[in-house]
């Protein structure tokens, strides 16, 4: 397995508000993307905050489990699936999420100058037989592999919503006014709940990436780039530089996973 990721302010932001984090759990692969919101400084602190938190709890709880399991060294990558243990990370997920958002809400809570910030969180786990994906807002999850792309993540955004009810197309949306409307994010409330989805773990290749880079999705460029015999660090650069030349008006972050 082969993976990289980087950020990009883009060429009309001041700062970056997202963040990224890609870490090993055992015989695990973390990676999350968060895009924060609410002004300069609310926006960077909620999207920091919220990766390296979560991150790390999910982290503590994955490698506890396994080490309890095997009581031991932990398997590599390759361990066969009938030798992978049935560990529990819908629950893990779920707690690592409950604590960023209560961190990032705290913070919010206590600043006034940080009121209101929030941030979207998309995150995968590929195990040794299967991909696991949590979602909050319109960060997202694509998945490319012999010549065909897909999204595995559902925006939780305005014009996700004015797809599914059948008022605006797919491809108005891409262009649509409000495309950056988002209504459920991390922080923003007491309490937030990801979208959690297992896929088995097949050949091919995953992007994580914000907004910023998904605004300007092409499907035949996207599709071509990822599937080139490049590097993922190569992938990733030219995703971002494409953003950029098509105005690079936000941020941009994309991680590149090769399964």
């Amino acid at each position: 397995m082969q993976y990289f990721g980087a950020t990009d302010r883009g060429k009309r932001r001041g700062t970056n508000q997202d963040a990224f984090q890609i870490k090993i759990a055992g015989n695990l692969l973390i990676a999350t993307v968060c895009d924060g919101m609410g002004g300069a400084n609310g926006g960077n602190v909620a999207s920091s905050l919220s990766v390296e938190v979560y991150t790390k709890k999910l982290t503590k709880y994955i490698k506890s489990a396994l080490s309890f399991v095997f009581l031991g060294d932990i398997p590599e990558f390759g361990t066969p699936c009938e030798e992978f243990p049935e560990i529990r990370l819908y629950d893990f997920i779920n707690k690592s999420v409950d604590v960023a958002n209560a961190e990032v809400f705290s913070a919010a809570e206590s600043d006034p100058r940080l009121s209101g910030m929030g941030t979207t969180l998309t995150s995968c786990i590929v195990t040794p037989c299967s991909v696991v994906i949590a979602n909050i807002g319109d960060s997202r999850i694509y998945y490319a592999h012999a010549g065909k792309i897909r999204q595995l993540t559902k925006d939780h955004s305005l014009v996700q919503n004015l797809v599914d009810e059948g008022k605006i197309t797919p491809q108005e949306a891409q262009n649509h006014p409000n495309r950056n409307i988002i209504l459920r994010a991390l922080g923003v409330d007491e309490r937030v709940s990801a979208d959690i989805t297992t896929y088995p773990l097949t050949e091919g290749i995953l992007l994580l990436c914000s907004d910023g880079l998904s605004n300007y999705y092409d499907e035949e460029f996207f599709l071509s780039t990822l599937e080139s015999e490049q590097s993922c660090e190569e992938k990733t650069r030219l995703l971002i530089d494409y953003a950029n030349d098509c105005g690079g008006v936000d941020n941009i972050t994309a991680v590149v996973i090769q399964l």
